[in-house]
């Protein structure tokens, strides 16, 4: 199935799941990540593959416009309702694809991308459209998870992904953020890492414990060796992924 469809089907199916994920509402990558921006109340914000719009809705009050955009209609169902309920009616949702944005050039002056490079097929374009819109001087934020520096461990974390979400491309190193980044041509001002500890059944929400894939997840995770330790915690009270999700703030230099 091609991964975009793959990416609709998955989050269509959990997209209310995600709104009330408390993680996704509220975790410390989204409040360092507002922190790291600094807006100022002005200006325009693209929020990039905004789910639920916890992100763009988040930033909303700091800024004088924003637009979620997102590949699947019912995650802007979401946004939308969220939206009204936070009051923030005034907000729109855009169904797009990151690598093909549908706005003019220099566009806005903010654009956000929080949890979701992971599932873009081509992240290099991506990143070339999100500069793309920017304003000259304007930022752009990224928060994903990042993946270990062992290049055993990073494999077995993105297969594990995979297997709890199919439309799962690749996790990044923080090195590697940073090249591509700076291969976009955006200027990397500030990076910070935050870690999250999640026992094995908040780790694999929304997706059912026992949906089909859970089985497969917990055999792989069970045949394991030593290369899982940075990202496999096994402790007496169960499984646990270790989380790390890098903060990346850009400019789009003059």
């Amino acid at each position: 199935m091609d991964s975009r469809k793959q990416a609709q089907e998955f989050f269509s199916r959990y997209a209310p799941s995600y709104t009330i994920s408390p993680s996704h509402r509220a975790g410390e990558d989204l409040q360092r990540l507002v922190a790291l921006l600094s807006p100022d109340g002005r200006g325009r914000l693209l929020d990039v593959a905004t789910g639920s719009g916890h992100t763009a809705l988040a930033l909303a009050p700091w800024v004088e416009e924003v637009v979620g955009l997102d590949l699947t209609p019912a995650m802007g169902a979401e946004f939308i309702r969220q939206a009204r309920v936070q009051g923030f009616p005034w907000v729109r949702f855009v169904v797009g694809a990151a690598e093909a944005l549908p706005f003019p050039d220099s566009a806005f002056d903010w654009v956000t991308c929080r949890r979701a490079a992971h599932h873009f097929p081509h992240l290099p374009q991506a990143l070339a459209e999100m500069k793309r819109v920017l304003t000259p001087g304007g930022r752009l934020g990224i928060v994903d998870m990042i993946a270990p520096t062992d290049p055993e461990a990073a494999r077995f974390l993105n297969e594990l992904e995979r297997i709890r979400d199919p439309s799962h491309q690749r996790t990044l190193g923080l090195e590697e953020w940073k090249e591509q980044m700076q291969r976009a041509g955006l200027s990397v001002i500030a990076v910070e890492i935050v870690e999250e500890i999640q026992p094995w059944e908040q780790w694999w929400f929304p997706v059912p414990l026992d949906a089909p894939a859970a089985a497969r997840a917990l055999a792989y995770a069970a045949r394991a060796g030593p290369e899982a330790g940075e990202v496999l915690l096994r402790r007496p009270e169960g499984l646990a992924i270790r989380k790390r999700r890098g903060i990346l703030v850009a400019v789009h230099e003059l």
